[in-house]
């Protein structure tokens, strides 16, 4: 555990001992078990596999303090077993001279798409993830201005203070302006950070009538690593290089009996093409083809996917149904590039206010040159229960 997790973790207690009555709190478990069908892919050694996993969180509150702290388990069936304690907020907030202040770790989520969000500057997190994760904010210290109709905020980011995320995190300043009409809201964001260099991004929200909504996002970033198109008998290599650009469009249409239906486009321009995927597919065969002696090259391959985005192109159709008890829900994201899906197929069954039961599938496919059908995984099912005390 880090030192600011014991640090963090210690204010807590403390406030809950010293001032008992004033602390506010809510805990919430969720568990899940999963099967993880393994595809046949020839970048990754083909296994199935069963997990579970545990999630305690607790929203604290005291004073002008809040904070989420939570204790994460998992374990696969015959192998390992890991729990972690993650303080994944801790902040306060305040007023002063017509400035509201804000200094501690909280998550930063400017984002107005539902598949992928360009403006996830800080600490991105998967989207609409079928098993659990836990989502920490970033240490920020910001100072926001408000008028009748909008915000100032200047904030000094630092997200190297994460206890999940790996490697070393930037670290910079931003700046937002937030301006709210009568029917749209839209955002500007500029962020100098210490491993991107610039980057540049905005949103627009608009709604129209009782049932729909259009929005769109895009960033900009001066500087990020790429992968180089994969050669034969290589390792893939990273380089460099400048000017990154992601853009979002998307609608939203919802009735009064609880259906709603997202359409989303994004593209990519960090991540690689039809070719380069078919490539990759071309040599793997070929190293599998030729022997164990070529299994390093074959499995360095799936590199690739540490990208956001695997393709430039994306769509998305999202369709859910909420009510009363349930809450359906069906997700398909295609890569027109190179005929490759997704299908994300789950709901939730509420039993009573503080009990929830859920059930999801999930299917990769498409051509098997697509990025896609590559995966290690060719169906995931999960089954999870959430209880709220």
């Amino acid at each position: 555990m880090k030192l600011y997790s014991l640090w963090a973790l210690s204010l807590l207690i403390g406030s809950a001992t010293s001032q008992a009555d004033a602390l506010e709190s809510q805990w919430e478990l969720a568990m899940t078990a999963a099967y993880d069908r393994a595809s046949d892919s020839s970048l990754f050694e083909g296994q199935s596999s069963v997990s579970r996993q545990a999630l305690l969180q607790g929203a604290l509150q005291y004073e002008a303090w809040e904070g989420q702290v939570s204790t994460f388990h998992q374990a696969e069936r015959g192998g390992s077993e890991d729990s972690e304690l993650v303080v994944e907020e801790l902040f306060w907030q305040g007023s002063l001279q017509d400035w509201d202040w804000l200094l501690g770790k909280r998550r930063l989520d400017f984002g107005v798409g539902y598949g992928h969000r360009p403006l996830d500057w800080f600490l991105p997190i998967e989207r609409n993830p079928v098993s659990l994760q836990v989502s920490e904010g970033v240490g920020v210290v910001s100072a926001s201005r408000f008028t009748e109709s909008g915000e100032l905020s200047l904030m000094l980011i630092d997200a190297s203070i994460s206890q999940v995320s790996g490697g070393d995190l930037p670290r910079g300043l931003a700046m937002r302006w937030y301006q709210l009409g009568l029917s749209a809201e839209w955002q500007l964001l500029g962020y100098m950070d210490d491993q991107r260099g610039v980057n540049l991004g905005g949103s627009w929200v608009n709604t129209y009538g009782e049932q729909w909504e259009v929005h769109a996002e895009w960033r900009y970033q001066q500087e990020y690593w790429r992968w180089l198109p994969p050669e034969l008998m290589a390792i893939p290599k990273q380089e460099k290089t400048n000017d990154g650009w992601q853009a979002l469009i998307g609608m939203t249409w919802a009735n009064s009996i609880g259906h709603s239906i997202i359409l989303e486009y994004w593209f990519d321009s960090r991540s690689w093409g039809k070719n380069e995927w078919g490539q990759v597919f071309d040599y793997s065969q070929w190293y599998q083809n030729h022997g164990v002696q070529w299994d390093s090259f074959r499995r360095s391959s799936a590199m690739a996917f540490s990208n956001d985005n695997a393709l430039r192109h994306n769509l998305l159709l999202h369709w859910m149904l909420s009510n009363n008890e349930y809450h359906p829900k069906v997700d398909l994201v295609y890569t027109p590039e190179d005929s490759g899906l997704f299908l994300t197929i789950g709901g939730e069954r509420k039993l009573t206010e503080d009990w929830v039961l859920g059930a999801s599938a999930r299917f990769f496919g498409g051509r098997d040159e697509s990025a896609f059908a590559q995966l290690q995984s060719q169906a995931v099912f999960t089954f999870s229960t959430t209880i709220v005390f």
